[in-house]
C-alpha cells in the first residue's frame, strides 16, 4: 500500500476534482466519509473550514491532501466500509481525527482503470484551533501507510516502489536491447505503448535536463530513480552494453567490446 501527503492552498479546486472525477466520461468518484462538514460541493465544504484559518493569517497552505492506494489485487474485494475503515485509520495514525475532512474513492485511475485509491481533504486547523506541522508530511503518510499494511498483512510502499522500478527496468532493456539508436523520443513512444509514461524535465531555457517514468500504478520516478545506468548522462552507454550481452548469449563469448564497438 502507498500513501502520498502534502499541504496545499487549493483545497476547493482539489475537493471538486475529487467528486467529480471521472474516467472516458463515466462517474469514478464515491464519497466514502466525511467528518464535521455537511456542504454539498467541494466549495461549500472548504468554505466550512475558513473560519478556522482566521488565527492563521500568514499560513498559505491551509489544507492537506492524502492519496492512499492499496494494491489492486489487495482492494480487489474492498466495500465502500473497508474503504471507511481505511481511510479512518489512516487518519487516525496522522494524528487528524480531530479534523474537518472528507474522504473520496476513484474506481481507477486513467491509466489503470482497477486502481481504485482513496483521496483525502482535510483542514489544517483542528477544530480545537491548532495548526497541524506539515514538515515531513509526505514521510509521515508513507509511515502511516506501512503501520496499515503490516498490521492487515499488506504489501508495504517500499516493497511496491521496489518492484515498480524493476518492471520498469526490465521494460527499459528490453527496448534498449531493440533500438538501433538511443533517441528519447522513440524510446517515450515504446515505454508508453507497454503502459509507462514518460515526462521530460526541462530547465526555465527550455534544455532538456532528464526525464521521468511513471509506473503502471501510477507511481513517478526519476530516471535516475531506477539506476544511475537510466539516466540521459548514462543511457547509451547502458545500451551498447545491454546489446553486448544480448549478442554474447547469442554467439557465445567470442565478442569483446572494442572502441564502443562489438568485435568478434
Amino acid at each position: 500500500m502507498i500513501a502520498k501527503g502534502k499541504s496545499i492552498s487549493h483545497g476547493t479546486a482539489a475537493l471538486e476534482y475529487d467528486l467529480a472525477k471521472e474516467i472516458n466520461g463515466e462517474a469514478a468518484a464515491t464519497e466514502i466519509h466525511r467528518h464535521e462538514l455537511f456542504g454539498c460541493t467541494g466549495e461549500e465544504m472548504v468554505q466550512e473550514m475558513k473560519p478556522y484559518f482566521v488565527d492563521f493569517p500568514n499560513v498559505k497552505n491551509n489544507c492537506l491532501r492524502f492519496e492512499v492506494s492499496p494494491s489492486v489485487e489487495e482492494s480487489a474485494g474492498m466495500t465502500d466500509a473497508d474503504w471507511a475503515k481505511l481511510g479512518n485509520d489512516f487518519m487516525q495514525r496522522m494524528g487528524l481525527m480531530n479534523h474537518q475532512y472528507i474522504i473520496v474513492k476513484h474506481s481507477g485511475t486513467e491509466k489503470n482503470r482497477r486502481q481504485a485509491h482513496l483521496h483525502i481533504l482535510a483542514n489544517r486547523v483542528s477544530l480545537s484551533g491548532e495548526l497541524y506541522k506539515d514538515n515531513w508530511i509526505g514521510k509521515r503518510a508513507t509511515e502511516a501507510a506501512n503501520g496499515i499494511a503490516r498490521e492487515r498483512n499488506l504489501v508495504q510502499s517500499k516493497d511496491i516502489g521496489k518492484a515498480n522500478r524493476e518492471e520498469i527496468k526490465q521494460a527499459m532493456d528490453g527496448i534498449l536491447a531493440r533500438m538501433q539508436g538511443f533517441d528519447l523520443a522513440g524510446f517515450s513512444r515504446e515505454l508508453e505503448k507497454l503502459g509507462f509514461r514518460v515526462r521530460e524535465a526541462r530547465a526555465s531555457t527550455g534544455k532538456l535536463n532528464g526525464y521521468y517514468v511513471t509506473s503502471r500504478s501510477g507511481t513517478e520516478y526519476k530516471a535516475s530513480e531506477i539506476a544511475k545506468g537510466y539516466t540521459l548522462a548514462h543511457i547509451e552507454k547502458t545500451q551498447k552494453n545491454l546489446k553486448y550481452n544480448s549478442i554474447s548469449r547469442n554467439y557465445g563469448n567470442t565478442l569483446k567490446p572494442k572502441d564502443g564497438g562489438l568485435h568478434l
